[in-house]
């Protein structure tokens, strides 16, 4: 058994100053104000394990390799899909990369993640690193004749590895039919779906069969026209397929009208950010304020390396703060929390409370909330049911 004392700990009520949290194992069995004869308090706030909803692993390669040019998200796509057909020159380099990646999410005070994959391999890297979480075996395409091995795909079981559930997941509107999109949605193995969602304007325009998506469908000569064109928004088109709910973590959310965020505050649908990322691709960030006014459950995520300087999920905060002063600090841990495990189905994860297995973080120096920077960051216990301890 062990007692932390800090000078603030993130609990579910907010931040609580010079508070004790004993823990045995792993587990969290009492909560209580500091009092004479405890330890001296940590200098900072003791957190649960952080929460990275949405990465992508196998990108790590391509680190710096893609950097922004204000030209907009058509752009740094065909970029970031030229640099990848390329291929590293040391054909290691994508499975090097991902292992080292997946230990320094650890080392940054990571207990899970949500990770999408296109080619499904990223489970072993993550659970080989201790991690918890799901990975989203991504699919997409609109060749008819390819739909029926790809609704089988999209039907296929969850497979858990170590701490990770692999399950099929959509990729976005514009990539993925509606039949399509329907086979690999829902929840599987625990672990719910996702899918990109309003990142680009250019998303909503495609559902109305025009735009620059429409233009590089074309020019890449596949046949998407038999999918039809709902007109609507991609939200409105998730809703429609029914697909919009608890089970549906969705990611990006920039370009939403306050209808979209009314109706996935109804569905109950989190939202994943990554601010960051978006910055770097497209030059604007999700209306924050108004997803937290209209109730959106969110969460926060990094995108991946081709998009963001690392998979440091407390590295959104200050971007956040910065841009959205008005927002209550603790909102942001919340989101790189609980918004997260809630989002992943971690239901034992993101929280301090008696009885939780959230794991122990203790940001250096940080007070309030607030930090400037990424702080400094010490496992004071890791999370229990990881593959291994650290």
């Amino acid at each position: 058994m062990a007692a932390h004392r800090a000078r603030f700990v993130l609990l579910p009520e907010g931040l609580v100053p010079d508070t004790v949290v004993e823990e045995d194992g792993g587990r969290v069995t009492a909560i209580r104000p500091a009092r004479a004869g405890d330890p001296p308090a940590h200098d900072g706030t003791l957190v649960p394990g952080l929460v990275n909803a949405h990465l992508h692993l196998e990108l790590s390669w391509l680190a710096g390799a893609v950097p922004a040019t204000a030209r907009g998200f058509d752009d740094w796509v065909g970029r970031m899909l030229a640099t990848r057909g390329a291929g590293p020159s040391d054909p290691e380099l994508p499975r090097r990369r991902a292992a080292e990646e997946a230990e320094g999410l650890v080392a940054r005070g990571t207990v899970a993640v949500g990770d999408v994959s296109g080619e499904g391999w990223t489970a072993a890297p993550l659970a080989a690193a201790g991690l918890r979480g799901v990975v989203f075996h991504e699919l997409l395409g609109f060749g008819r004749e390819q739909l029926p091995q790809r609704l089988e795909a999209a039907r296929a079981d969850a497979v858990r590895v170590g701490g990770i559930v692999r399950r099929p997941a959509p990729h976005a509107v514009y990539s993925t039919p509606g039949e399509l999109i329907v086979a690999a949605c829902g929840r599987r193995g625990g672990a719910p779906s996702t899918i990109h969602c309003a990142e680009d304007a250019r998303e909503e325009a495609f559902l109305h069969g025009e735009g620059p998506a429409v233009a590089f469908l074309d020019r890449l000569g596949l046949d998407w026209r038999w999918s039809g064109h709902p007109r609507t928004s991609p939200v409105g088109w998730l809703d429609r397929l029914g697909v919009l709910g608890p089970d549906l973590l969705v990611v990006h959310g920039v370009h939403l009208s306050d209808a979209d965020r009314a109706t996935l505050a109804a569905r109950g649908a989190p939202l994943c950010l990554c601010p960051r990322s978006n910055l770097h691709i497209g030059g604007r960030l999700a209306d924050v304020p108004a997803l937290l006014a209209a109730g959106v459950p969110l969460a926060l995520g990094t995108d991946s390396l081709a998009s963001c300087e690392d998979l440091d999920v407390l590295g959104e905060i200050p971007l956040l703060a910065l841009a959205f002063p008005e927002v209550d600090p603790t909102t942001w841990l919340r989101l790189a929390t609980s918004g997260g495990a809630d989002a992943l189905g971690l239901s034992d994860l993101g929280r301090i409370a008696a009885g939780s297995t959230p794991g122990l973080v203790l940001l250096h120096g940080v007070e309030g909330g607030r930090f400037g920077v990424p702080p400094e960051r010490t496992w004071l216990s890791y999370a229990a049911g990881a593959t291994r301890g650290h």
